[in-house]
């Protein structure tokens, strides 16, 4: 893992060699590292879609045969075995948190202590916690933003996975939490992973809708 830690400083004070300034560095890496990250977020999609498709299957099959358990069973047995799981979803997903560890400490490695940034003007050194809350507010929103997809009526047609209320307080609590504790640096790091994801997910979205309309 140092290795990896190593290659990404490297390539950060490449990047700063170019461009002068550590926060836009960051930057460039975050979104080069998640461009790269596009066809594995592509099958977790559809994965997640076909798991959606086999669930809600699974629950009609569940409701016709509640009362005749070995039939309910035998049936259940069937679906997944002909169309077996998204299992692809959850490895794309664990692909994810490596990538983010090391991107987090080849950062941490390369910025010293004194550095600054014109992104975030008012922030004295990208090793220090942002002490406005401004940087936080902007990366827990874009961290949310995409758990509120589902509930805004231009996606409802998609019939998209809706996280429950707890579920969506919990995260909001811990990526709040997660967020004032970093420094501005790491934390920028995070915003544009997560804008970056977020536009990846719109994008993909309206692709959908405009599939569908092409359909009808």
């Amino acid at each position: 893992m140092n290795m990896l830690y190593e290659g990404i400083r490297q390539l950060i004070e490449l990047l700063y060699a170019v461009c002068g300034d550590y926060g836009i560095a960051i930057v460039l890496i975050t979104v080069i590292v998640r461009l790269c990250m596009i066809p594995f977020n592509r099958k977790q999609r559809a994965s997640m879609k076909k798991q959606q498709v086999i669930n809600r299957k699974a629950e009609e099959i569940k409701n016709k045969y509640k009362n005749r358990q070995d039939k309910m069973t035998a049936e259940l047995q069937k679906l997944y075995r002909e169309e077996g799981t998204g299992s692809m979803g959850c490895l794309s997903a664990l692909l994810q948190l490596p990538v983010m560890i090391v991107l987090y400490n080849g950062i941490r490695l390369a910025v010293a202590v004194n550095e600054t940034t014109v992104l975030l003007p008012w922030i004295p050194t990208l090793l220090a916690r942002d002490s406005t809350y401004i940087l936080p507010v902007i990366t827990v929103f874009v961290q949310m933003f995409p758990q509120i997809l589902p509930y805004i009526g231009f996606f409802r047609k998609l019939n998209l996975q809706k996280m429950s209320l707890p579920m969506i307080l919990i995260l909001l609590f811990s990526n709040s939490w997660f967020a004032v504790m970093l420094p501005a640096g790491i934390e920028l790091y995070y915003m544009v992973f997560g804008l970056v994801t977020a536009g990846e997910q719109i994008g993909g979205y309206v692709w959908e809708l405009k599939g569908m309309e092409n359909c009808l």
